[in-house]
């Protein structure tokens, strides 16, 4: 079943190279997630993204997150990286915590459920459009740097810091997406009778799920985030799991089956294998939320890296304080770290607002914050002072931004434009 497995991530990664060297987009435009949420739900396009991502949630409503387990590139990436690591006689614990449950939900909503919804009520949908081909499927594609680094960080870093599957138990909002019809599925991994608690399923499980204690407490896996990957029933001894149907109707469950994470992984021969935090939770889930707000978008950085970037960085933090003083040092620079470009976010978001609403004494303040502390120059933030500092009537400041993004951003229309209102005010 395993050869099956490894062949059809192989073949996804074939699909999506020939997609995009070979075929193009004039037919079939960017298959990824976020179209069902800002083509679909937003503006009610109905395109190729959309289409695949209805045929997920069906199929998983049915057989549960195949999906993820079977054909995602990234849930292929982070078990190669586990792989590798195994090579090299290293293996990372699995960390346990609520924030498993909590982050992944809390990107879904935050950046791509709500902000669509809302979109959709104010300017409602006039009619369902069809369009395969657009947008193209370079859309949602980072750049070079941004794009290896996510890969880097999400895809092998995370599982190195944070145990098997880190991002997709971690960050990824599109398996939280598909949480409540993996709940409903009708076919799970069951007891069938005979376990004789060996441990193999949850020590090989390869996003981290406690099957031993589920199956013996509860009859079947309801962990939301299973795959469907059939390790777990191959690899058991004694033929206890099988991969099998039951009436939903006739399903015993009760929410509060959701909530024993505090019991899991306690199970002599695999309890070294993981780590809890859940103890420390208060902590942690309100330093990752900081921590990722500080810093996303700055420098390019979408939700998944910035995100990605927050959970290792709060954990390393929380284990250099159990440490000697040189490590509680290093934590105590990533928190600052943090803080600094959090100060800049700050800047650049009140500065911006205050634009908008005509305080540029204010803007002022605040951008040149901005420019001066972020790294990154960015030719919109000077042209922003340069307008101003004009309608302040600092000319001279105003001509020096202005000249500034110029440089950044040449040729831009509206540094042009700009230059040229500076120029009719310094005449008259």
């Amino acid at each position: 079943m395993q050869k099956f497995r490894i062949a059809s991530f192989i073949a996804v990664h074939v699909l999506i190279f020939g997609h995009i060297f070979w075929w193009g987009d004039d037919v079939i435009g960017s298959l990824d997630f976020q179209e069902f949420f800002h083509a679909f739900l937003k503006h009610g396009v109905l395109n190729a993204g959309t289409v695949m991502v209805l045929i997920i949630l069906f199929t998983t409503l049915l057989f549960g997150r195949f999906f993820c387990g079977w054909a995602c590139h990234f849930g292929a990436v982070q078990e190669f990286s586990w792989w590798l690591l195994q090579k090299l006689k290293i293996t990372p614990k699995t960390v346990n915590s609520r924030l498993v449950a909590l982050l992944p939900l809390f990107i879904l909503f935050q950046f791509y459920l709500i902000p669509n919804i809302l979109h959709a009520i104010d300017e409602p949908w006039q009619e369902i459009t069809i369009s395969l081909a657009q947008p193209g499927i370079w859309a949602f594609l980072p750049g070079l740097v941004i794009g290896t680094l996510t890969f880097f960080i999400d895809g092998f870093l995370i599982v190195y810091v944070m145990g098997r599957k880190g991002f997709c138990r971690f960050i990824c909002p599109w398996g939280a997406f598909m949480k409540l019809p993996a709940a409903l599925a009708p076919f799970k991994i069951r007891n069938g009778g005979g376990c004789i608690q060996s441990g193999n399923c949850t020590r090989d499980c390869p996003i981290g799920i406690d099957v031993s204690y589920e199956i013996n407490n509860l009859d079947k896996v309801i962990n939301t985030n299973c795959t469907n990957c059939m390790v777990c029933t191959e690899g058991c001894p004694s033929q206890a799991l099988s991969y099998s149907f039951q009436n939903p109707l006739t399903e015993k469950l009760s929410l509060s089956d959701y909530f024993h994470g505090k019991n899991q992984h306690k199970l002599g021969s695999i309890k070294d294998r993981f780590v809890s935090l859940r103890a420390h939770d208060l902590i942690f889930v309100p330093m990752v939320l900081i921590f990722g707000f500080s810093i996303d978008g700055l420098y390019g950085m979408g939700h998944f890296l910035s995100f990605g970037f927050a959970v290792i960085s709060t954990y390393l933090v929380l284990q250099s304080i159990q440490k000697n003083k040189v490590f509680k040092i290093i934590g105590g620079l990533i928190i600052g770290v943090f803080l600094w470009h959090g100060s800049i976010k700050y800047a650049i978001h009140t500065g911006l607002k205050a634009v908008e609403n005509g305080d540029y004494h204010k803007a002022v303040s605040h951008l040149e914050y901005a420019v001066k502390m972020y790294p990154k120059e960015i030719g919109r933030f000077h042209l922003l002072l340069g307008k101003s500092y004009l309608e302040m009537g600092e000319t001279e400041i105003a001509r020096k931004h202005a000249e500034m993004a110029n440089r950044i951003n040449p040729n831009h229309e509206s540094v042009k434009q700009l230059m040229g209102e500076i120029s009719l005010y310094s005449r008259d």
